[in-house]
């Protein structure tokens, strides 16, 4: 009798969570994308409609749609990129001006030191003739 109680237990544990699935996507199903016009008052969807019908609105929603897919497929991912990736970027923003610098400052100096040899060599040359 006690298996019986936990199966009917299970049954209703299942249940339960059929029930709230199915009001999920209940709700996900309602409220998609392509029933947002359904959310907006009789007297706004009748100009909308014939405005999106005409050939301006057609490439008005073409460019809206182009330009929010850009958004969403270009701009966040990659703030979503450099957001994840902000102390490497900073480390590479750190890196690259210390290495030019550094061979920056060596090449001036070895070209100083390099002239001062040559011209401490002449002397000494001179001096020995």
């Amino acid at each position: 009798m006690n298996s019986l109680t936990n199966k009917k237990t299970l049954k209703e544990i299942l249940a339960a969570y059929d029930r709230q699935i199915r009001k999920d996507m209940g709700f996900w199903i309602k409220y998609r994308p392509s029933r947002w016009g359904d959310l907006l008052p009789e007297k706004y969807i009748r100009p909308l409609l014939t405005f999106i019908k005409t050939k301006g609105g057609k490439k008005f929603v073409l460019i809206f749609a182009f330009l929010l897919s850009l958004v969403f497929v270009g701009v966040i991912p990659t703030l979503n990129f450099i957001w994840s990736n902000i102390f490497r970027i900073w480390w590479i923003l750190l890196i690259i001006p210390l290495v030019y610098w550094t061979l920056a400052i060596t090449s001036v100096y070895s070209k100083v030191l390099v002239q001062v040899f040559f011209d401490f060599s002449r002397a000494v040359l001179r001096e020995l003739k």
